[in-house]
């Protein structure tokens, strides 16, 4: 054994058995060990273990104090020339820490968004139109997130697997759904009058029962030219419907990949991402464009910017770099000759540079999350202020979400290696533990309803159509309304999620009847 081990130096990982049993050991002489070459397969790593294999007399029976004494000296010879470790077991699954600011970030990113969808109403200020427009630049923050999320529940900690819940994946998927389709479902009841009313107005009955269908089916985002059809910010809910449905055939790759398969995955998916808003700045020479400030008939090609946009495509490729990212992360966990030689700060110097978890486990600022969010807020105020003028889709391709992927990295890092590990320290602080206290998880939990009663919400105020008939004007007239309307949209928020999303006999109503569907395939 000793012998092997110095032979292959590079190996020093390798695992060796002890006997099987200790105590049936008569003669320690008598005990064979031989190397086995083990191939691990694996798409991104071929690393091979040694494993030591002890056959003993099964006849042995004799005093277990000289068997003990015989063993303890054996196994101190092994332990000095091979640096031994514990035999290869099953590995039980880990339990995950909560992450309470992963909620409280998407308040602010609702935030920012359900701001920029209706601030044209409130000024004409042109500085402020650019600094909050730039809604399809921050939305695929979301898209990341929520890949992010699921990985991280739906992987196992520890292990190069995905968690038994993502199958079957008919109940993975209609659970999933039926998680964000409850509501979605009662804005289009409560708002029917509003949407129906005005589809019918501009495109006539047949049009608008066609455009029921497709969003009460959640595939609009599939019809560019109608993916913000009634509840024009819900398409994000289209594309995502079309991303779970793929999620549990992706993610028991993802979580089998060791540390060189994520990076490729993720060099992958980040130039597949890029491929296609190149080929759009090209094909429509719009390098320059910010999107968020044009309208449909000063832009090119607004069906093609649509088609990028509204891509459920595009957005499954979002949502696998969050996957991907949290598995950067998570792979911390496995200690295995596979990943023993991981340096903390890889995968964030993947993303712009810098230390995952230097500082103490993750507290220092090179691994503190404001780095990366002073980055994302220095791009937003740049464009703004017409220092950095590249299009909203390169803009978020290329720099605002490897920002945030890195931010959120930094965010898991810092709450699981620094938070918790000190939550005892009387004093102790930092950026993670202030995102995540009580009040702004609370406003993570209803920026779900924020974001789908958003839009309906402001159609009733600033929709020509809708507002002259129910109020006789339009409130973009009164731009002093608009503090008004966001204080409208947030108490109904707190109203929907207090009697509505927390009410377990709902809930569970349609998670009974997304089960019975998923027992249909």
């Amino acid at each position: 054994a000793g012998a092997a081990a110095a032979s292959s130096p590079a190996r020093s990982s390798s695992r060796w058995c002890p006997p099987a049993s200790r105590r049936s050991m008569q003669n320690v002489v008598g005990c064979m060990r031989r190397v086995v070459p083990v191939s691990r397969p694996s798409s991104s790593t071929r690393a091979r273990a040694y494993i030591c294999v002890a056959a003993t007399d099964a006849s042995a029976a004799s005093s277990q104090g000289a068997d003990a004494a015989a063993a303890a000296a054996v196994s101190s010879s092994v332990a000095a020339a091979a640096a031994p470790s514990p035999p290869i077991a099953a590995a039980a699954s880990k339990k995950r820490p909560f992450i309470p600011a992963l909620d409280s970030t998407r308040f602010f990113l609702i935030s920012y968004i359900a701001v920029g969808h209706f601030v044209a109403c409130c000024t004409k200020d042109p500085f402020t139109l650019r600094l909050l427009s730039q809604v399809n630049v921050v939305v695929g923050a979301f898209f990341v997130l929520s890949g992010y999320v699921v990985a991280y529940t739906c992987t196992e900690l520890g292990q190069y697997k995905a968690s038994p819940r993502i199958s079957p994946a008919p109940q993975f998927i209609m659970s999933r759904i039926m998680g964000f389709y409850p509501l979605y479902l009662l804005a289009q009841l409560l708002f029917a009058p509003v949407f129906i009313y005005a589809d019918a107005l501009y495109n006539g009955p047949i049009a608008t029962l066609w455009h029921a269908v497709i969003t009460f089916s959640l595939s609009q985002a599939w019809f560019p030219a109608h993916a913000e059809l009634w509840n024009a910010p819900t398409w994000f809910l289209s594309a995502l419907t079309f991303a779970t449905v793929c999620l549990p055939f992706c993610l028991p790759a993802i979580a089998s990949w060791r540390k060189k398969g994520l990076k490729t995955a993720m060099l992958v998916l980040t130039a597949v991402s890029l491929v296609a808003k190149i080929a759009y700045s090209y094909d429509t020479n719009g390098w320059f464009f910010m999107e968020g400030m044009m309208s449909p008939k000063s832009h090119p090609s607004w069906l093609l910017w649509n088609a990028l946009r509204f891509s459920p495509f595009m957005a499954l490729i979002e949502i696998l770099i969050g996957c991907v990212a949290a598995r950067m992360v998570m792979v911390r966990e496995c200690a295995d000759a596979a990943t023993a030689d991981i340096d903390d700060g890889e995968a964030a110097q993947l993303f712009l540079g810098g230390s995952a978890t230097s500082g103490g486990g993750g507290g220092g600022l090179a691994a503190s999350p404001v780095v990366p969010l002073l980055g994302m807020v220095g791009v937003i105020l740049a464009r703004a202020m017409g220092w950095l003028t590249l299009n909203d889709a390169l803009t978020r391709g290329l720099l605002f979400i490897p920002l945030f992927t890195l931010f959120v990295m930094r965010v898991h890092t810092q709450t699981v290696y620094a938070d918790l590990p000190n939550a005892a320290v009387k004093g102790y602080n930092s950026f993670s533990k202030m995102l995540g206290s009580k009040w702004l998880v609370y406003l993570g939990a209803i920026s779900f309803p924020i974001y789908i009663l958003h839009g309906p919400i402001g159609q009733v105020f600033y929709k020509r159509a809708i507002a002259s008939k129910l109020w006789g004007v339009v409130f973009t007239k009164y731009p002093q309304f608009f503090p008004v309307y966001l204080a409208v949209v947030l108490v109904a928020a707190v109203a929907v999620h207090e009697l509505f999303m927390k009410n377990k006999n709902i809930q569970g109503y349609f998670q009974t009847k997304g089960r019975e569907l998923a027992e249909k395939f």
